[in-house]
């Protein structure tokens, strides 16, 4: 006789800082797929946000949200860690707090894993989240692609993205989880590094994504984009093979090398916003050649940060 095989379980982990409203947001695209749900529980982990509207949003959804609230600000890796040792489900289910979630958004994860009861991980995809009344950066920044994606070098998949990324607890603790020396912006390159070394089976989901807001200021998307860029750095550190490193500056730069890194650069992007006119498409393109050199530009700077030995510090 046929025993239907029984649904995971998912602990969907959400690290916050500074974003009450984020928050708010993302709960309230949750609820309906959690509450009465079997099998389904929400971990909010606060890196040590002292903003008062957490407390009301908390109040607002606490008969089934599990709000664990940190001392000090210690970065996402460590927020994700914290909440999934306090999970429950055979599956942990990483989204942030700058997402909203589609209303199938675990039904299509349950629908992939009863697919194929055999994988460790699957990441999903973001799509941009338009705000009511969008600024001129906001529409650029969605017309450039400037949101996280998986991302793959020469048919090898390099990073499934933390805001929308489900792993096999037992896999995910079997590999320690995420490392928190690798800050910041990298750990889910990381993790998904060490996943594929470990054969863990893993799959990206094109159809499995979450809403992913737009609204940053140019200041806050170099900013991140900076940062990216240090945290592959340090990454690549701990990889015995990086599949990429050659994709990277290299050791030594001169003038010429960063002219023909600029070229390639709008190379790359030439073909986004295909609109009608080249002068329409110019600060689309010019703003994601712009974006990916400033991830360039932190890849340099980890290496002239204060030296730290990355392999030591993780172990």
């Amino acid at each position: 006789m046929f025993v239907p095989r029984p649904e995971p379980t998912f602990s969907i982990v959400i690290p916050t800082f500074g974003r009450p409203r984020g928050l708010a947001r993302l709960l309230n695209s949750l609820a309906p797929q959690i509450a009465g749900r079997f099998g389904r529980e929400v971990i909010v982990v606060n890196d040590g946000s002292d903003e008062a509207g957490y407390e009301a949003i908390i109040n607002r959804h606490r008969g089934w949200v599990n709000y664990i609230a940190s001392s000090e600000n210690r970065g996402p890796a460590t927020a994700r860690n914290i909440g999934a040792k306090a999970a429950t489900g055979n599956f942990l289910v990483f989204i942030d707090d700058d997402c909203a979630a589609p209303l199938d958004w675990l039904d299509q994860l349950t629908r992939a894993l009863a697919a194929d009861p055999s994988l460790d991980a699957v990441g999903g995809m973001t799509r941009p989240m338009q705000s009511q009344h969008p600024r001129w950066f906001e529409r650029l920044l969605i017309e450039g692609g400037c949101h996280p994606n998986p991302v793959y070098y020469q048919d090898q998949l390099i990073v499934m993205v933390s805001a929308c990324l489900a792993v096999r607890k037992m896999t995910f603790d079997a590999l320690g989880g995420f490392v928190e020396k690798v800050t910041p912006l990298a750990e889910d390159r990381n993790l998904t590094t060490r996943l594929r070394v470990a054969g863990a089976a893993c799959v990206v989901k094109e159809d499995w994504f979450v809403y992913h807001d737009m609204s940053s200021t140019p200041k806050q998307h170099f900013r991140r984009y900076f940062n990216y860029g240090r945290g592959v750095n340090k990454a690549i550190a701990l990889e015995d093979v990086p599949l990429d490193r050659t994709y990277w500056p290299p050791a030594r730069r001169s003038l010429v090398f960063w002219w023909a890194r600029a070229c390639a650069r709008l190379r790359e992007t030439k073909t986004l916003a295909q609109k009608n006119s080249t002068l329409e498409r110019l600060p689309v393109v010019a703003l994601a050649a712009a974006t990916n050199l400033t991830m360039d530009m932190g890849y340099i700077y980890a290496e002239r940060e204060e030296p730290v030995r990355i392999k030591e510090a993780v172990h």
